[in-house]
């Protein structure tokens, strides 16, 4: 028996379409009277600079992660004390001040932790960007010096 002959699994391209030829490797040419030197020294000052700016960015969330893990562990402290102390008052009375105390101690730390926090943010955000801030200086001088000249 005459086997059916099969199609290809992949469609044939129509002659009609042309295809664009490959790019052929472009050499970006250098930048006008910057010298090679320095460019070299842009690009590792960029670099050191980014390392030093995520070195402060992971020092920074650290910071703020073992704030947070101190007020949760004074929270849980506070509120399990609350907690044995509910379960031996003998009246409302004791109840409702067992739970006022609760909620104002719970609030003030809120207030002294929220404050931290800011300012452990602020830190994070200078200390994160005070690698970059002569880099703009430094670009700008650089690359429209030549453009200048």
């Amino acid at each position: 028996m005459a086997q059916k002959a099969k199609k290809p699994a992949v469609a044939s391209v129509s002659p009609a379409v042309p295809v664009p030829p490959l790019m052929p490797f472009v050499a970006i040419p250098p930048v006008p009277g910057l010298p090679y030197e320095e460019l070299t020294a842009f690009g590792r000052d960029t670099i050191e600079a980014a390392t030093k700016s995520n070195a402060a960015f992971s020092a920074g969330c650290e910071a703020i992660g073992q704030e947070v893990m101190a007020y949760t562990r004074t929270t849980i402290e506070q509120t399990s004390e609350t907690a044995r102390a509910l379960l031996a008052a003998r009246t409302f009375e004791d109840v409702v001040r067992l739970q006022t105390d609760l909620a104002k101690r719970s609030f003030e730390g809120l207030v002294s932790g929220s404050a931290k926090l800011s300012e452990l943010g602020t830190t994070l955000a200078s200390a994160t960007l005070a690698p970059w801030s002569g880099r703009v200086e430094t670009v700008l001088a650089q690359f429209t010096k030549p453009l200048a000249a």
